[in-house]
Protein backbone atom coordinates (compact mmCIF):
# COMPACT_ATOMS: atom_id res chain seq x y z
CA UNK A 1 0.00 0.00 0.00
CA UNK A 2 2.33 2.56 1.00
CA UNK A 3 4.36 1.59 -2.06
CA UNK A 4 1.70 2.83 -4.49
CA UNK A 5 1.19 5.83 -2.57
CA UNK A 6 5.42 6.83 -3.39
CA UNK A 7 4.84 6.17 -6.83
CA UNK A 8 1.87 7.84 -6.80
CA UNK A 9 3.09 11.28 -5.34
CA UNK A 10 6.48 10.60 -7.38
CA UNK A 11 4.34 10.73 -10.73
CA UNK A 12 2.08 13.81 -9.44
CA UNK A 13 5.69 15.57 -8.83
CA UNK A 14 6.86 14.54 -12.56
CA UNK A 15 3.60 15.78 -13.42
CA UNK A 16 3.59 18.96 -11.36
CA UNK A 17 7.31 19.99 -12.81
CA UNK A 18 6.52 18.45 -16.62
CA UNK A 19 3.20 21.25 -16.28
CA UNK A 20 5.16 24.17 -14.58
CA UNK A 21 8.04 23.33 -17.48
CA UNK A 22 5.20 23.64 -19.95
CA UNK A 23 3.86 26.85 -18.39
CA UNK A 24 6.70 28.57 -18.20
CA UNK A 25 7.65 28.16 -22.26
CA UNK A 26 4.67 29.87 -22.79
CA UNK A 27 5.39 32.92 -20.78
CA UNK A 28 8.40 32.83 -22.30
CA UNK A 29 7.41 32.69 -25.95
CA UNK A 30 4.98 35.35 -25.23
CA UNK A 31 7.47 37.97 -23.63
CA UNK A 32 9.50 37.10 -26.85
CA UNK A 33 6.37 38.33 -29.12
CA UNK A 34 5.64 41.52 -26.76
CA UNK A 35 9.89 42.10 -27.12
CA UNK A 36 9.04 42.02 -31.13
CA UNK A 37 7.14 45.30 -30.53
CA UNK A 38 8.92 46.71 -27.99
CA UNK A 39 10.37 47.11 -24.22
CA UNK A 40 8.79 44.79 -22.35
CA UNK A 41 7.83 45.81 -18.40
CA UNK A 42 6.60 42.58 -16.21
CA UNK A 43 4.56 43.16 -13.06
CA UNK A 44 3.63 40.24 -10.97
CA UNK A 45 1.83 39.49 -7.89
CA UNK A 46 1.76 35.92 -5.95
CA UNK A 47 -1.51 34.59 -4.59
CA UNK A 48 -0.58 32.16 -2.08
CA UNK A 49 -4.60 31.62 -1.33
CA UNK A 50 -5.61 34.17 -4.19
CA UNK A 51 -4.73 33.28 -7.69
CA UNK A 52 -1.79 35.17 -8.37
CA UNK A 53 -1.46 37.75 -11.78
CA UNK A 54 1.48 38.41 -13.99
CA UNK A 55 1.08 41.63 -16.07
CA UNK A 56 3.44 42.70 -19.00
CA UNK A 57 3.38 45.92 -20.51
CA UNK A 58 4.77 46.65 -23.99
CA UNK A 59 6.02 50.21 -24.15
CA UNK A 60 7.14 52.50 -26.53
CA UNK A 61 10.85 54.74 -26.16
CA UNK A 62 8.58 57.16 -23.71
CA UNK A 63 6.97 54.41 -21.60
CA UNK A 64 3.94 54.95 -23.23
CA UNK A 65 1.51 51.68 -23.26
CA UNK A 66 1.59 50.03 -26.38
CA UNK A 67 -0.22 46.87 -25.26
CA UNK A 68 -0.93 45.19 -21.95
CA UNK A 69 -1.40 41.08 -21.29
CA UNK A 70 -2.19 39.62 -17.74
CA UNK A 71 -1.88 35.90 -16.82
CA UNK A 72 -4.29 35.65 -13.64
CA UNK A 73 -5.22 32.60 -12.58
CA UNK A 74 -4.40 29.06 -10.16
CA UNK A 75 -3.81 26.70 -12.63
CA UNK A 76 -1.03 26.57 -14.96
CA UNK A 77 -3.77 25.83 -17.95
CA UNK A 78 -4.20 29.61 -17.31
CA UNK A 79 -3.90 32.08 -20.31
CA UNK A 80 -3.05 35.62 -21.24
CA UNK A 81 -5.92 37.73 -21.58
CA UNK A 82 -5.89 41.36 -23.23
CA UNK A 83 -5.57 44.27 -20.74
CA UNK A 84 -6.33 47.37 -22.67
CA UNK A 85 -7.06 49.49 -20.40
CA UNK A 86 -4.15 51.30 -19.78
CA UNK A 87 -3.14 51.57 -23.77
CA UNK A 88 -1.73 54.77 -24.71
CA UNK A 89 -1.21 55.86 -20.83
CA UNK A 90 2.65 56.05 -19.84
CA UNK A 91 3.79 53.23 -17.58
CA UNK A 92 5.54 55.60 -15.20
CA UNK A 93 2.66 57.57 -14.10
CA UNK A 94 0.17 55.03 -13.26
CA UNK A 95 -0.84 55.06 -9.76
CA UNK A 96 -3.06 53.18 -7.30
CA UNK A 97 -6.04 55.86 -8.05
CA UNK A 98 -5.57 54.49 -11.87
CA UNK A 99 -5.68 50.78 -10.49
CA UNK A 100 -9.41 51.32 -8.69
CA UNK A 101 -11.84 49.21 -10.16
CA UNK A 102 -9.67 46.22 -10.68
CA UNK A 103 -8.80 42.74 -9.00
CA UNK A 104 -6.27 43.16 -5.95
CA UNK A 105 -3.84 40.94 -7.76
CA UNK A 106 -4.04 42.46 -10.80
CA UNK A 107 -3.72 45.83 -9.20
CA UNK A 108 -0.26 44.68 -7.44
CA UNK A 109 1.08 43.06 -10.28
CA UNK A 110 0.22 46.53 -12.32
CA UNK A 111 2.06 48.61 -9.59
CA UNK A 112 5.09 46.00 -9.62
CA UNK A 113 5.42 46.78 -13.19
CA UNK A 114 5.58 50.50 -13.19
CA UNK A 115 7.73 50.01 -9.88
CA UNK A 116 10.14 47.51 -10.87
CA UNK A 117 10.83 49.68 -15.17
CA UNK A 118 11.42 52.61 -13.10
CA UNK A 119 14.01 50.52 -10.59
CA UNK A 120 15.43 49.08 -14.06
CA UNK A 121 15.48 52.53 -15.36
CA UNK A 122 17.13 54.21 -12.25
CA UNK A 123 19.77 51.25 -12.26
CA UNK A 124 20.41 51.91 -16.08
CA UNK A 125 20.62 55.63 -15.26
CA UNK A 126 23.87 54.33 -12.91
CA UNK A 127 25.28 52.24 -14.97
CA UNK A 128 26.08 55.03 -17.80
CA UNK A 129 27.30 57.43 -14.57
CA UNK A 130 29.75 54.79 -13.96
CA UNK A 131 31.16 54.34 -17.50
CA UNK A 132 30.85 58.09 -18.11
CA UNK A 133 33.06 58.35 -15.03
CA UNK A 134 35.48 55.20 -15.83
CA UNK A 135 36.01 56.94 -19.31
CA UNK A 136 37.03 60.22 -17.78
CA UNK A 137 39.60 58.91 -15.51
CA UNK A 138 40.81 56.88 -18.14
CA UNK A 139 41.39 59.83 -20.52
CA UNK A 140 42.41 62.29 -17.60
CA UNK A 141 45.44 59.64 -16.62
CA UNK A 142 46.51 58.80 -19.91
Amino acid sequence: MIGWLVLLAVVMWILQTVLGLWQFRRFQQHVRQLRAKGRVAIGKAKGRFKAGAIVLFCIDEDCNILQGEILQGRTVFAGFRRLDRWDGRNLLELSEKDCEGVDPQAKAAVLAARRDYEDYRKLQAERAADQEAASGAMSAGG
